[in-house]
């Protein structure tokens, strides 16, 4: 009886095992898989997010960006993100504060956010 207790044991620990091993393979697999096509996954995750937008060309070669901002909008700070998208927190205009992301080469705001009041 106790051998055959033995058994089943070990049995359990080496299946285990295999499926540990297969498992790990798998995570090195997504993220090297991650790691050499980087764009693939931004441009998902960021197509759902996109605002339409009145650009039209002007100066610089990328457009001017018309925004649906009431008066008295003011932008509060710029910033530009290593992936060359530029982030703008804007206040006022009798609306909560926000932050949107434009993508200069697209002509398009890919993301907004609305902050709570």
């Amino acid at each position: 009886m106790e051998k055959q207790g033995s058994r089943a044991l070990l049995a359990a620990v080496i299946g285990m095992g295999v499926l540990l091993f297969i498992g790990s393979l798998g995570l090195v697999g997504v993220l090297v898989h991650r790691m050499m096509h980087p764009q693939a996954t931004q441009q998902a995750a960021t197509a759902h997010l996109a605002a339409p937008v009145a650009v039209t060309a002007g100066a610089g070669g990328y457009g001017d960006l018309t925004l649906d901002e009431p008066s008295g909008t003011r932008i509060e700070s710029v910033a530009v993100r290593p992936d060359g998208m530029v982030v703008a927190v804007l206040a006022g205009g009798d609306r909560a504060g926000r932050i949107i992301i434009w993508d200069p080469a697209g002509q398009r705001v890919v993301a907004r956010l609305v902050l709570a009041p």
